[in-house]
C-alpha cells in the first residue's frame, strides 16, 4: 500500500508518486499482508477515480480515530489521507461487484498461516449469530427477529458469524446476514443477477442452517483445518450435525431438551428420559471441575454414533453436550465447548470498538461492506498481536492503538493550522526570513512529528 506521511501530502498523491512511508503500524500491516493483491483478487478495484486501497485504509482507520465517516469527511481529517469527497466513499460501499467475502477469507488464511506448528487438536471453528438492531424501516432486507435477551422481537439484521480459534487467537473468517419473513418493506435493489451483491441477497433469504453448512464447506475448501465446529443448541439438529460431519469437521454443541429420540442399548429415549433413567445414576466428579457428569454413547438417525455428556451442578440443574468423537473424555469436551466464548468476546469487541452495526446506509451492499470491514479491522489487530508476540486481548490493543492515533492526529491537526498560518503570513515574514530558512524550519517540525509517529508505533 502507498502510505500517508507526516507532511501535507494526501494518501492519493503518494499513490500517484509511488512513495512509501513506513511509519505507522496499521500502514505496515497493509503492506506486509499484500493488501493490494488481495483486493485485486477479490475484484475490489476501480477503473477510474480514487485508488480502492486508499479508501479501504480510511474505512479501516475510522474506529481508531473514533470518527464516523460523516464526521471524518466534514471535520477536516480527510485531506490527511485521501483527496476524495464523501460521495466517493458511499459509492464504494454500495458497489455490488466487490467480493468482500473472498477478501476476508484470503486475509484470514494468510494471518492464520503465521501461527505455525499449532496441532490440529487445538484448532476449532466457532459459529454463532447476533442481532444487529436498526431503526429505519426502509432499510433494504431489514426484518424483525426475536431477541432472547430482551424477550421480544426487534427490527434489525440477524448476523451469522463463523470464526477460527487456534487455542490463543480468534480469527473471523466468514459472515452472512439472515432476513426473516417479517419485513416492513419488500424493496430489493435492482442489480445484475450475476453480481456478488445479488448472490448475498439470495443468501440472506435462505435458511440460516443451510448458510452455516455452506460457510463451513467454503472454509474446508480454503484449507482451514479444525478438529471440531462449536455452536450453541440452536443449530443442534441431527441433519445439520450429519451435514457438517460430511463436510469433514467434527461437532461439539449443546443440545436442546426436546422430543428428539436417541438410540441407547436397543431403546429410544429423549434426553430427559436418558437423564432420569440412566445418566443421573452414573454421574461422577469431572477431573479439575466442580461439576458432575456422565457420558453415554448413543446414536442419531442420520449422524450415527455420538457421545452425549450430561453435566450437573449436583442439584436439579443439568445440561447436555454432544460430541461426534466417541473417544473424547468429558473434561476435554468441556474444555472445547468453553472456547465457544471467544466468539462472544468478538461480538462484544466488534460492537463496542470496531463500529459493528454503525453503518448509515439503506442498501444491503453497504451493510455487507461495513460488516466485512469490521472483520478486516479485527484481523489486522490479531495480525499485530501475532507479529509482536502479544498474548493480550484485542480490546486493550485497540484502545492503545486508538489513543495513540488520536494523539498523533491531534498533533498533526494543530501543526497543519500553524503551517497554514505561516504560509499565509509568508509575505510579511519574507523580508525578515530567507525562504530556504523558513522551509528548513518547517522541515524540522515535520521531522519531529514523524519521529513521534515512529515512537508511538514502537510501543506496540
Amino acid at each position: 500500500m502507498n502510505h500517508f506521511n507526516t507532511f501535507s501530502l494526501s494518501l492519493q498523491k503518494q499513490s500517484d508518486s509511488g512513495r512509501i512511508i513506513d511509519d505507522r503500524e496499521l500502514n505496515r500491516a497493509f503492506t506486509e499482508l499484500k493488501f493490494h493483491s488481495l483486493a485485486r483478487q477479490s475484484n475490489i478495484t476501480k477503473k477510474r477515480g480514487y485508488e480502492t486501497l486508499s479508501l479501504i485504509f480510511v474505512f479501516v482507520l475510522l474506529p481508531f480515530l473514533k470518527r464516523s465517516l460523516n464526521s471524518f469527511c466534514n471535520g477536516g481529517y480527510i485531506q490527511n489521507y485521501v483527496q476524495a469527497h464523501k460521495d466517493a466513499f458511499y459509492r464504494f460501499l454500495n458497489n455490488e461487484h466487490f467480493n468482500w467475502r473472498k477478501l476476508v477469507q484470503m486475509l484470514a488464511s494468510k494471518i492464520i498461516a503465521m501461527r505455525k506448528n499449532v496441532p490440529l487438536k487445538e484448532k476449532v471453528l466457532i459459529a454463532d449469530d447476533s442481532i444487529c438492531p436498526k431503526s429505519g424501516k426502509e432499510i433494504e432486507l431489514v426484518s424483525y427477529h426475536f431477541d432472547h435477551k430482551v424477550r421480544r422481537s426487534i427490527l434489525g439484521n440477524q448476523y451469522l458469524q463463523l470464526g477460527f480459534h487456534d487455542g490463543l487467537h480468534f480469527f473471523p473468517i466468514d459472515g452472512a446476514f439472515h432476513t426473516s419473513s417479517h419485513r416492513p418493506n419488500t424493496d430489493i435493489r435492482d442489480i445484475d443477477k450475476r453480481t456478488n451483491g445479488w448472490k448475498r441477497r439470495r443468501e440472506a433469504l435462505s435458511k440460516k442452517t443451510d448458510v452455516l453448512v455452506q460457510m463451513l464447506a467454503r472454509a474446508w475448501r480454503s484449507g482451514i483445518d479444525a478438529s471440531f465446529v462449536l455452536f450453541d443448541s440452536w443449530f443442534a439438529h441431527d441433519d445439520i450435525i450429519r451435514r457438517i460431519v460430511d463436510v469433514g469437521y467434527g461437532v461439539i454443541c449443546r443440545l436442546k431438551r426436546n422430543r428428539v429420540k436417541y438410540g441407547y442399548q436397543g431403546g429410544a429415549y429423549t434426553l430427559k428420559q436418558l437423564w432420569q433413567q440412566v445418566a443421573k445414576k452414573q454421574t461422577f466428579w469431572i477431573k479439575d471441575r466442580t461439576i458432575k457428569g456422565a457420558c453415554l454413547d448413543v446414536t442419531l438417525k442420520k449422524t450415527g454414533s455420538v457421545r452425549v455428556l450430561f453435566v450437573s451442578d449436583g442439584r436439579k440443574q443439568w445440561q447436555v453436550l454432544l460430541c461426534t468423537d466417541t473417544d473424547l473424555e468429558p473434561s476435554r469436551i468441556l474444555d472445547y465447548y468453553a472456547r465457544r466464548w471467544a466468539i462472544e468476546v468478538y461480538f462484544k469487541d466488534a460492537k463496542q470498538m470496531l463500529y459493528m452495526v454503525k453503518e448509515q446506509s439503506n442498501t444491503f451492499d453497504a451493510l455487507i461492506a461495513s460488516q466485512s470491514l469490521v472483520m478486516i479491522r479485527y484481523l489486522i489487530l490479531v495480525y499485530i498481536q501475532i507479529k509482536h508476540g502479544l498474548n493480550i486481548c484485542v480490546g486493550p490493543l485497540f484502545r492503545q492503538t486508538s489513543d495513540d492515533q488520536s494523539l498523533w492526529m491531534f498533533s498533526r491537526a494543530v501543526w497543519g493550522r500553524v503551517k497554514e498560518l505561516i504560509f499565509k503570513s509568508s509575505d510579511i515574514l519574507s523580508h525578515r526570513i530567507e525562504p530556504d530558512l523558513l522551509f528548513h524550519f518547517i522541515d524540522i517540525i515535520e521531522d519531529l512529528i514523524a519521529e513521534q509517529s515512529r515512537w508511538v508505533t514502537a510501543k506496540l
